[in-house]
């Protein structure tokens, strides 16, 4: 064996551990034979002999992946052979088998091929992940399953999140220490996927401008392949001026080849994910760029809802008048072929996409070759304003966020304006565009117009934390059926909020994820019109309801109903609440669960005040009056100050509601009470005065908080609109006594 083979082992061993594999050999805990370690193996041993290959992984007790290396990268052909050969020794022997078998060859300062074969009904074959070949090393979790299935492909597989994030910030800095702009990184990216889509390998020890020349005409070539040549010049890549960087330059590009084909690039584009958008989106976080852009990746599962909550179909035609970097396009061609159970695309020419930015409209059409899409009708230009040469019977799209008075809205006018009649939208919208009773931005009023022209079908509220880290925006998923006014007497709109299961922060609560239910749902009342079943703060379908207060609010928070006949409130939270804030204890009462209950107005049981006018804590010195303000802890006391430096001090028996912050929070306060300008200040009328029932009010306001956050504030005019659930006796009149038996605890 040449020494410089021995070259290969730290590679070797780096990218086994990177995949998850323990590097440690196997007498120490590990999973990793190096060659003389496979001689503490008494099986092994036997089998080998002193023809031990690089290395072993030991995948469980009896099965093994071998591992031979070459130390020229022409002779990765040799090391697969060799690694077969190895493999072949351990089936040999009775009770250990190996059905995985992998040549690497090259050194560090050339580069490193790998290449790995699977054993398949006695035959070799390559493996491929989602039908390319692979081109790195394998994880555990892949080595299991291309044992327990006995196939040498991989489909439908995903690269994991961790390694991708770790892959693209050694990327970031690798093409940061090789003097690529922030901007281009993604641009630079898509020229050297074009580029080694090519089987012809690359000579990445040529001289810088050899290198380059040879990146660029193949990435050229592909593109003119799918007559796409002018959206070259967006990803050509150029050599410094100075000459003194043109090496450290190039290394930069070969360290960035390296690192794609270890992550098996192709094969995770190939996954559906928008490998692309999301370097793309990164670059611009690492440089601190994408919220002052405005650029927000729309994530997979939520281009995957749309496209098949819209129900995409072969013979559709797709539109996205914003396209980015193709993601809600990907997901129609994934929709398509997953129907046809095969590779073929979408008739040719049925998806259009329009981008402004000609960088990621080139990053979209590289997406959509590498799909094998490339006759994808994807155009730079204004979405607003640019032609397409056919009506669509499907838009699918997530506008960018308001830039001047490009709003949100006008996309789905202009995406509704191209549609067929009877064709379907589906557009993520901030949640101002569908309930903001300002028309600052004209919202309202287009709100109005849509319903004369088009028929609203769904709005579905989306996980708030959606887009983080990228920006915070709370936003609806809206589905409208086309060029058919809206009858407000009949026609059903289904009103939802999605729970995707996604946690996103460390601070985050889990919750069940409930996408595959509503997909089922609202897909089916597309379909035939069917209702779904209700379920309470998630799903209800009815007309839309309006009134003196609405503001055409349509919003599901607005219109999803309560259960029928039964008020479920927290009684207990608010006593408890109400102790804390006088330090005292209370033994707990039971959660009320209440039949025969009537629906009131909020306005019909309080007074409302105003709100709070005591001044902000931050302008008043500490005292021993409570301040109340947003804050959903100690009765919504956030501070102690100064009586004689406050604007107002409330009487005790007042309750305030939040009309801002994360949710809708009541308390009463029975002590007299300082409150800021971010809580409504409210009294109960006469006729309703107890202690008892201003607790239950509490519980049965907080009970239907969900329908509140930060992007959908309690307004002066939600808060007379809000209704809550009260019981009542057989006359109608409301049930003092069976109240106070909750309330206490009776």
């Amino acid at each position: 064996m040449a020494l410089s083979e021995f070259r290969a082992y730290g590679y070797i061993l780096d990218m086994l551990e990177e995949m998850g594999w323990d590097r440690r050999p196997p007498s120490k805990g590990g999973q990793v034979f190096a060659q003389q370690e496979i001689l503490a193996d008494e099986r092994l041993k036997a089998a080998f002999g002193l023809k031990r290959p690089e290395n072993v992984v030991a995948v469980s007790s009896n099965e093994f992946w071998v591992i031979e290396a070459k130390a020229e990268a022409s002779d990765l052909s040799l090391a697969v052979s060799e690694a077969k050969e190895r493999a072949a020794v351990i089936n040999a022997e009775p009770g250990i088998s190996c059905r995985i078998a992998t040549g690497v060859a090259g050194t560090p300062e050339s580069t490193h091929y790998v290449e790995t074969h699977c054993l398949v009904d006695d035959s070799w074959q390559p493996l491929t992940i989602n039908d390319r070949r692979s081109t790195g090393f394998i994880s555990p979790e892949q080595t299991r399953r291309v044992l327990s299935t006995g196939t040498a492909n991989l489909s439908s597989y995903e690269i994991d999140d961790d390694l991708f994030r770790a892959k693209t910030s050694r990327i970031n800095d690798i093409l940061h220490s090789g003097g690529i702009n922030k901007r281009n990184r993604a641009g630079v990216l898509a020229c050297l996927l074009l580029a080694l889509a090519q089987e012809e390998r690359m000579q990445l020890n040529d001289d810088p401008t050899t290198l380059i020349k040879d990146i660029n005409a193949r990435a050229k070539r592909m593109l003119e392949k799918y007559n796409k040549a002018p959206f070259y010049t967006e990803i050509e890549i150029n050599l410094p001026t100075s000459t003194d960087n043109h090496v450290k330059h190039r290394d930069a590009l070969k360290m960035t080849i390296e690192a794609m084909r270890d992550l098996n690039i192709a094969s995770a584009i190939n996954s559906g994910r928008d490998v692309l958008g999301q370097f793309y989106e990164r670059f611009l976080t690492y440089a601190n760029d994408a919220k002052e852009l405005g650029i927000v990746l729309t994530p997979r599962h939520i281009t995957n809802f749309a496209a098949e909550v819209t129900d995409v179909r072969p013979e559709d035609v797709v539109f996205d008048p914003a396209c980015g970097t193709g993601g809600f396009l990907v997901a129609a061609l994934d929709r398509v072929r997953h129907r046809k159970g095969s590779e073929d695309p979408t008739t040719s020419g049925n998806l259009h996409g329009i981008e402004q930015d000609p960088l990621i409209a080139t990053l979209a059409i590289v997406n959509m070759i590498f799909r094998g899409d490339g006759s994808s009708n994807i155009n730079e230009g204004n979405g607003l304003v640019k032609k397409i040469a056919v009506s669509p019977r499907k838009v699918l799209m997530n506008p960018p966020f308001a830039h001047k008075e490009e709003y949100e809205w006008r996309f789905v006018d202009r995406g509704l304006k191209e549609v067929e009649p009877h064709g379907l939208l589906f557009s993520v919208l901030p949640i101002t565009s569908m309930s903001s009773a300002d028309d600052e931005r004209s919202e309202r009023t287009w709100r109005r117009q849509l319903l004369q022209r088009h028929t609203l079908v769904a709005v579905i509220k989306l996980p708030e934390d959606l887009f983080y880290p990228h920006v915070s925006k709370g936003t609806y998923a809206v589905i409208i059926r086309a060029h058919r006014p809206h009858q407000f007497a009949s026609d059903n709109v289904v009103w939802a909020v999605l729970h995707d299961g996604v946690v996103r922060t460390k601070t985050s609560t889990p919750t069940p994820s409930n996408m595959e239910t509503l997909q089922g749902a609202i897909g089916n009342f597309i379909a035939t019109g069917s209702v779904p079943a209700y379920v309470p703060q998630q799903i209800d379908c009815r007309p839309i309801e309006l009134d003196d207060n609405s503001d055409f609010d349509l919003s599901p928070e607005r219109h999803i109903g309560r259960s029928s006949g039964v008020a479920r409130v927290d009684v207990d939270a608010v006593k408890r609440s109400m102790a804390d804030a006088r330090s005292r204890m209370q033994r707990p009462a039971e959660e009320a669960d209440v039949d025969g209950c009537h629906t009131f107005r909020l306005i019909e049981l309080v007074e409302w005040h105003e709100k709070g006018k005591s001044g902000r804590a931050k302008d008043l010195p500490v005292g021993t009056l409570p301040l109340i303000s947003t804050s959903e802890k100690n009765n919504g006391i956030s501070t102690l100050v100064d009586r004689a430096a406050v604007n107002k001090i409330y009487d005790a028996g007042l309750l305030t509601v939040s009309a801002n912050g994360s949710s809708c929070v009541a308390f009463l306060h029975d002590y007299e009470f300082a409150a800021n300008g971010d809580v409504h200040v409210l009294s109960l009328k006469d006729e309703f005065a107890s202690d008892d029932f201003a607790v239950w009010l509490c519980a049965a306001i907080n009970s239907e908080g969900w329908r509140y956050n930060y992007f959908r504030k309690l307004s002066v005019a939600q808060l007379r609109a809000l209704a809550v659930q009260v019981p009542v006796n057989d006359d109608g009149t409301v049930d003092f006594a069976r109240i106070s038996e909750l309330v206490r605890g009776g």
